[in-house]
C-alpha cells in the first residue's frame, strides 16, 4: 500500500502509462475502445475537449494493445514548426509526423522529402520500445517470417490540429490522407488510431473519400458522469489508506456538478463532472489533510467534516484559476488588471453565468488569441465550434463564483487609485457614451499596472 506522503491524484493534467493504478471511472470506455482498435484497422476517438482521452490512452489502451501483442508506435502529433536547417519540406503534416515517430535523435532533415509509407517501412526497434528510422536493421529484419512480426498500432493525438494548425498549407491535408491510406495498404500489418476534439470531427468529412474504410469505424467517449466521477473520487484514496466516509464522496459530487443557469439562482447538479476539477479539488483535499501530517491521521477517513475544513472546493478552484493567470503573465505580454477585467466582465456574464466569447482573427473579445489559447490548454477554457467559428467559455459553471471572489481580492489589495479607477469603469460600463472613455481607460489601467509592478 502506498503510503499517504504522496498524493494518489494528479491535478490539472493528463494521466501517464506510470500512473496507470490511479486512473479510475473509464472502464467500460477502456475495454470497447480496446476491443474496437483490435478488430478495426482505422478508428476516430473522439470526446470533449478535457475529458480524457489522453489518459485514457496512457492508461488503459496502450498497455491493453501490449498485453493483446500488439506493438504499439511513439505517439504521434501532425503539428510543428519546421526545425533550424530545414527550410522546405513537401508535406508539412507528415514531416511533423515523422520527427515525432523517429527517436534517433538524427537530423530531422532527411524526412523533409520522405512519404510516409517509406519512413513506416524502415521504422525499426530493437527493444520494442525505442524506435528509430534505420533501413540498414530494417532490412536485416525483413529476413525474420513476417508472421512472426507483430500487428503496429499507430496514435496520432491531437489530430485536430491537422485543420487548426498551418492554414496556409491546406493543399498538404489531402495528401497526408493519401500517404496514410498508402502505408495501410501497403502494411497489412499496420492499424491507425487518430484522436481528436469532438468539435473538429465534422472538419475531417471531406477526407474521408481518400480512406479505404472511409474512417467508418468510429468512438465517442462522453464526459464523465456521476457514478464515474465517484469512483474516480474514492479508488484512489481507499488504495492509499484514506478512505472516504459514508457520503463524503457523494458530497465532493454533488458540489462538482453543480450548474448556474440565468433562470435560477440557487445552482442545480447537471449530469456530469469535469475530471479536470475533479483532479484539482481531490490533490487540494488530499495536500489539506494528509501531506507532512501522516503520524496525525493514520486512522482517519476522509469526512464531510474533513472535506468543509481542508478541502473547499471553491477555495481549490480560486488557486487553480490563480496559477493559470501566473502561467499567462509569465509567457504573454499582457497587463492582469485587463486579464482580470475580461474574466470578470467578458467571461461571466452579469447574470453569474458562463459568457461566450468569438474568437476572431488576432483577439478573443479584445483579448490576445494567444492568451486565450494558452488558457484552454491550462483547461481553464474549452472552445466550442458554431458554424465554422469558434467561441471560448470557462471549462465549467463551478468556476465562476471562485473566479470573481478572487479578483475581488486581489483588488482590495491594490492601490486605492487603481481600486477606484475599476470601481469608476464597472459602474459606467453600461453607459455607450462612455465607450470611448473605458478605452482610454483600460490604457491607463495598464500603465498604473506597469508602473506598480
Amino acid at each position: 500500500m502506498a503510503t499517504p506522503a504522496s498524493n494518489p491524484y494528479i491535478g490539472p493534467r493528463s494521466f501517464t502509462r506510470k500512473e496507470r493504478e490511479l486512473f479510475f471511472g473509464r472502464d467500460l470506455e477502456a475495454r470497447e475502445l480496446l476491443s474496437l482498435v483490435i478488430s478495426e484497422r482505422l478508428v476516430l476517438f473522439y470526446a470533449q475537449s478535457g475529458a480524457g482521452k489522453s489518459s485514457l490512452v496512457n492508461t488503459s489502451l496502450v498497455p491493453g494493445l501490449e498485453e493483446n501483442g500488439r506493438a504499439v508506435l511513439p505517439m504521434g502529433r501532425v503539428s510543428g514548426e519546421l526545425p533550424a536547417g530545414v527550410a522546405e519540406v513537401d508535406n508539412i503534416f507528415v514531416f511533423n509526423l515523422l520527427v515525432h515517430l523517429d527517436q534517433s535523435g538524427t537530423d530531422p532533415a532527411r524526412f523533409a522529402r520522405m512519404r510516409l509509407s517509406d519512413f513506416l517501412s524502415n521504422l525499426s526497434s530493437p527493444d520494442g520500445q525505442t524506435y528509430s528510422f534505420d533501413p540498414q536493421e530494417q532490412a536485416e529484419a525483413e529476413l525474420i517470417d513476417e508472421e512472426e512480426s507483430p500487428i503496429c498500432v499507430l496514435i496520432i493525438d491531437q489530430f485536430e490540429e491537422i485543420i487548426t494548425t498551418h492554414p496556409d498549407r491546406w493543399l498538404d491535408r489531402a495528401d497526408f490522407f493519401r500517404q496514410l491510406d498508402q502505408a495501410m495498404q501497403e502494411d497489412p500489418q499496420l492499424s491507425v488510431m487518430l484522436t481528436l476534439r469532438e468539435d473538429y470531427v465534422a472538419a475531417l468529412e471531406p477526407y474521408t473519400p481518400l480512406l479505404a474504410d472511409r474512417m467508418r469505424a468510429r468512438f465517442y467517449m462522453e464526459r464523465m458522469n456521476r457514478d464515474s466521477a465517484l469512483l474516480a473520487i474514492r479508488r484512489p484514496a481507499e488504495n492509499y489508506g484514506k478512505p472516504f466516509a459514508k457520503d463524503a464522496a457523494e458530497t465532493l459530487v454533488y458540489n462538482l456538478s453543480l450548474l448556474r443557469s440565468a433562470r435560477s439562482k440557487e445552482p442545480r447538479p447537471g449530469q456530469y463532472v469535469e475530471p479536470v476539477q475533479l483532479q484539482v479539488v481531490c490533490f487540494q483535499l488530499w495536500q489539506n489533510l494528509f501531506v507532512g501530517q501522516e503520524k496525525d491521521c493514520q486512522e482517519t477517513e476522509i469526512s464531510k467534516e474533513h472535506i468543509k475544513s481542508a478541502g473547499n472546493i471553491d477555495d481549490a478552484l480560486a488557486d487553480f484559476y490563480e496559477h493559470a493567470l501566473a502561467e499567462i503573465l509569465q509567457k504573454c505580454k499582457v497587463s492582469e488588471v485587463v486579464l482580470r477585467r475580461w474574466f470578470d466582465h467578458k467571461l461571466i456574464t452579469e447574470a453569474g453565468t458562463r459568457g461566450t466569447v468569438f474568437q476572431g482573427h488576432d483577439s478573443t473579445a479584445g483579448m490576445a488569441n494567444e492568451v486565450a489559447q494558452l488558457l484552454e490548454d491550462q483547461f481553464l477554457l474549452r472552445t466550442e465550434s458554431r458554424s465554422g467559428a469558434s467561441w471560448y467559455e470557462l471549462v465549467h459553471d463551478r468556476f465562476v463564483d471562485p473566479i470573481l471572489q478572487a479578483n475581488r481580492q486581489w483588488w482590495q489589495e491594490q492601490s486605492a487609485l487603481l481600486r477606484d479607477a475599476q470601481a469608476w469603469a464597472d459602474g459606467n460600463k453600461k453607459d455607450k457614451s462612455l465607450l470611448y472613455l473605458n478605452e482610454k481607460l483600460k490604457k491607463a489601467l495598464a500603465e498604473v499596472e506597469a508602473h506598480r509592478k
